[in-house]
């Protein structure tokens, strides 16, 4: 798995995207559904540990298992730990295209 977080991490076939939201699910919403509007499907969700523990504990759908190297999975995406990633980032990606989520979950604080 270690293999697919560096590609996904290092491809240059992403695109940065600035969201303002008021929570971890909004952002997850709207990652799946912008991926979701260029005919891909989400296949990996990577965080790091602090984003992935607000997934996990406010996410209903969100299901931890170890299975196949990943931490868990979010509806039809593998959730992936990456370190390397702010707090403020989620990578959405699938085999050929990721949209990386720049995240400001207090948009009233700017």
């Amino acid at each position: 798995m270690e293999k697919i977080t560096a590609e996904i991490f290092y491809s240059k076939a992403k695109l940065q995207i600035d969201f303002k939201g008021n929570t971890i699910e909004d952002t997850l919403n709207f990652g799946f559904s912008f991926i979701e509007s260029e005919d891909h499907v989400v296949e990996y969700v990577l965080a790091n540990s602090n984003v992935m523990k607000k997934i996990f504990s406010q996410i209903d759908d969100s299901m931890i298992s170890t299975e196949g190297g990943a931490l868990g999975y979010l509806w039809t995406a593998k959730l992936m730990l990456l370190n390397k990633l702010s707090d403020s980032q989620i990578f959405f990606s699938n085999s050929s295209f990721s949209a990386v989520i720049n995240l400001n979950l207090n948009p009233d604080k700017e």
